[in-house]
């Protein structure tokens, strides 16, 4: 479950050279959070160096700060090919300065199975993200994911 709630969202694919509108930026983005789930369901690991910046960090439903693309990369190994299958959905992209937004959203993640290989009910949640623009490309910086219960 870890592996696929990195994203509801969800970091960069790359910019344009001139400075892009908020709504070329926020296409960019949208289309940024796309690519790595569909990437990352593939069991593509190379999204998290395309996508998230060196000194990004993570938190995961199980409340674990994770601080570093490189030890992303192991946790999402580590969970590879065990989670099922994320969709995300975006319902907001909120630009604080034209270089850093914030990314709202929710995900759900089938197939998952538990310890004794039973699949489990669809597993929902939210996912909160900040990207930031840095020499033209977009990257997330910070994730935080929760499920929700209920």
């Amino acid at each position: 479950m870890i592996f696929w709630s990195h994203v509801a969202i969800v970091a960069a694919l790359v910019g344009t050279i001139h400075a892009a509108s908020p709504s070329e930026d926020e296409t960019v983005i949208r289309t940024m959070v796309d690519q790595a789930v569909k990437r990352l369901n593939n069991g593509d690991l190379t999204a998290i160096e395309e996508f998230w910046d060196e000194g990004a960090d993570y938190v995961g439903v199980d409340g674990k700060l994770i601080k570093g693309r490189t030890q992303i990369q192991a946790l999402l190994r580590e969970a590879a090919g065990k989670t099922g299958q994320q969709t995300a959905a975006i319902e907001q992209i909120r630009f604080i300065t034209p270089e850093i937004a914030t990314v709202d959203g929710t995900w759900t993640v089938t197939g998952a199975r538990d310890a004794t290989g039973q699949e489990l009910p669809p597993i929902k949640g939210r996912g909160f993200e900040v990207v930031q623009k840095k020499s033209g490309r977009w990257r997330f910086i910070l994730t935080r994911e929760m499920v929700i219960f209920g």
